[in-house]
């Protein structure tokens, strides 16, 4: 039950926290991205995902999001986005539509040039690019001092798996689709470990 959880994110992870306190299934999401995928032809592009990624993540979002989206995540989460020119990391905890919410994904997931061919992405009349960028354990969670972690906190890092730990390209490289399910599986394989590590147990407490 995660009716009580927050959840803070960036980049991918601002994606993942979106859609999982939305209560999307990861399943139609991962199949949806397929089919987009197909549509816009990028397995036969010679630059792959380059260009028109970002409008099929909007497009992906805007499918996937229920359209009470921000209330169903109202206080609930947080997204981090890095500003221009001062690339200064913003956290944000409040969305006035579901529209401002894509955009705060779109600006966090932001890759100059490589996911629309802008340097950055627009949002609430300001330049942002990914946020994490430079983020810090303290901008996902204030509550964070001197990077002490306290035991109410998950953090979910894809980096603590040691099969993904050396991927750290593979991330904007267009697999097969095969592959694609393969990164699906492989979340829910190392979510196991963690499980039976108790690195949950706060949850099942709250």
């Amino acid at each position: 039950d995660l009716s009580d959880v927050t959840m803070s994110g960036a980049s991918a992870g601002a994606l993942a926290a979106t859609l999982t306190l939305a209560d999307v299934d990861f399943e139609e999401a991962t199949s949806l991205a397929l089919k987009l995928a197909e549509d816009a032809g990028v397995w036969d592009r010679p630059l792959g995902l380059q260009g028109v990624w970002g409008p099929m993540i909007e497009t992906w979002l805007n499918d996937l999001l229920p359209d009470n989206a921000v209330e169903m995540v109202d206080e609930r989460l947080s997204l981090l986005v890095t500003s221009i020119p001062s690339f200064r990391t913003d956290r944000i905890s409040s969305f006035e539509s579901k529209e401002d919410l894509v955009r705060c994904n779109m600006a966090s997931v932001h890759l100059p040039w490589f996911l629309d061919g802008k340097l950055t992405s627009n949002f609430r009349q300001a330049p942002r690019i990914d946020g994490s960028f430079r983020a810090k354990t303290e901008d996902y969670f204030p509550q964070v001092k001197n990077g002490q972690v306290d035991d109410s906190l998950i953090i979910l890092d894809w980096k603590s798996d040691p099969v993904m730990e050396g991927k750290t390209k593979d991330f904007i490289k267009l697999t097969s689709k095969e592959g694609i399910w393969d990164l699906l599986e492989q979340g829910r394989s190392y979510a196991q470990i963690m499980d039976k590590r108790g690195d949950f147990d706060t949850i099942s407490q709250s």
